[in-house]
């Protein structure tokens, strides 16, 4: 079984034009689902003038609205909890979880019996693609949020799985010494906080037994130095994997070549990538970046049509030496974190890629700091704060002046670093919050 390529080799190496064929049906199956049985979907289908209509080409999937995440949360409130999104009958839903929202109320993801199967059949070919296989138990940290269970139904199905929960470091140290864990799935930026957690119990990372990271949730696994310094402080290999409570807990995952991370959720979701200004379609073609889209293929309980993600990518590639067909990506930043410096656009993940560079004298650990709002608060220079590790006080000199430079290189605007000493600055085992406010 180790030996298998593929979970799912008829999905994963599938011709692109008979994916096109396939895709464009279950497409029409599901637009016509959604005009039956969502009041959403039929009122937003009605004032575009599509109620009712099929679609003659994949293409013409353009004509159809965008969904926003905004209004799923204004469905759920008109008719809490599914929201009018909901398509099936709510005894139907057999899970319900909410995502991690950051605006005081969550939003609830149901999934059927049938959409638990299709998530986990997803996860599972992207997790077989990083190289997931039997003899790995995984603990899994991230168990209140929707992706967990899919997660953890991959591993159950692969290998083995110890559910741990989040802040329970104790508990995940455990499954390593004791419970014979030897991967991780966590948030790119997580590895190196537990590493600092590791050394506060003078335990050396190296002698854990990790064998692979995969990491998710943020960009920055796919970074060279931030992947060389994981890599060298756990002796493990690390990967980068994707999805999203939304539209898919799991659908991208790089290969063993990792020129980027594959789409495999291929029957299940059909990804666009738009233009985030002008909302048009973009071919997709190594070098092209844009937002990425997703509309459902299957879905039962809240079928999503065109879904912005507000994940800004980048495509890798087309073809891979692995065989899959399916086309890669790296995640850049994320629109709604978008900082505008003077009309420049700057995404705090890319700070971070920059900061992270500078290894091993920053540990990847920032906070940037918002005075005002914008776009007053964004005017520079820009108030970032560094953790480091120079050893003296003419290093960190030198290194602030090194990274302001660099900063105005790479992202073309200036900033004012102020560096701090390891551990001052909060440290997440989620996702890690890069900007911070600080007025009221």
């Amino acid at each position: 079984m180790n030996a298998r390529p593929y979970w799912n080799p008829a999905a994963e190496t599938i011709a692109p034009a008979t994916l096109a064929r396939e895709t464009l049906a279950q497409l029409q199956h599901q637009l016509a689902y959604v005009s039956a049985r969502s009041t959403f979907y039929q009122r937003k289908l009605a004032a575009a003038g599509r109620l009712g209509r099929s679609l003659a080409s994949l293409e013409a999937l353009s004509e159809l609205p965008f969904t926003e995440k905004s209004e799923l949360r204004e469905s759920q409130l008109a008719i809490p909890p599914y929201g009018e999104h909901l398509a099936c009958a709510p005894s139907e839903v057999r899970r319900l979880y909410s995502t991690s929202g950051t605006t005081g109320r969550p939003t609830y993801i149901g999934l059927t019996t049938r959409d638990i199967a299709t998530w986990r059949e997803a996860a599972i070919r992207s997790f077989w693609c990083a190289g997931l296989r039997p003899e790995h138990v995984v603990p899994v940290v991230v168990s209140p949020f929707v992706v967990a269970a899919s997660y953890a139904d991959a591993f159950e199905t692969v290998g083995t799985c110890i559910p741990v929960g989040v802040n329970m470091t104790d508990r995940l140290v455990d499954a390593f010494r004791f419970a014979g864990a030897n991967a991780l799935l966590c948030t790119s930026s997580y590895p190196l906080h537990f590493a600092q957690a590791l050394a506060q119990r003078d335990i050396d990372p190296r002698q854990l037994g990790l064998k692979i990271i995969f990491g998710g949730g943020e960009p920055g696994a796919s970074i060279p130095w931030v992947r060389q310094q994981i890599e060298d402080t756990f002796g493990c290999q690390l990967v980068e994997v994707s999805g999203n409570g939304d539209y898919c807990a799991m659908a991208w995952a790089e290969c063993e070549h990792r020129l980027g991370m594959h789409f495999s959720a291929q029957g299940i979701i059909y990804p666009e990538i738009i233009d985030p200004d002008t909302g048009v379609s973009l071919a997709i073609e190594a070098g092209v970046r844009g937002e990425l889209v997703c509309t459902s293929l299957q879905r039962e309980s809240q079928p999503l049509l065109r879904f912005r993600t507000r994940d800004q990518v980048l495509v890798t590639h087309t073809e891979c030496a692995c065989g899959r067909t399916g086309f890669g990506i790296r995640i850049i930043g994320r629109t709604d974190d978008l900082l505008i410096v003077r009309g420049v656009n700057v995404y705090p993940s890319a700070v971070r890629d920059v900061i992270a560079s500078f290894a091993p004298l920053t540990n990847g650990i920032l906070e940037i700091q918002l005075l005002q709002p914008p776009p007053a608060g964004w005017e520079p220079p820009v108030h970032i704060k560094v953790e480091h590790h120079a050893p003296t006080t003419a290093a960190a000199a030198e290194l602030k002046q090194a990274i302001e430079a660099r900063l105005r290189e790479k992202l073309i605007f200036r900033a004012e670093i102020e560096l701090v000493p390891p551990n001052a600055l909060p440290h997440y085992e989620y996702k890690a919050q890069l900007v911070k406010k600080l007025f009221t």
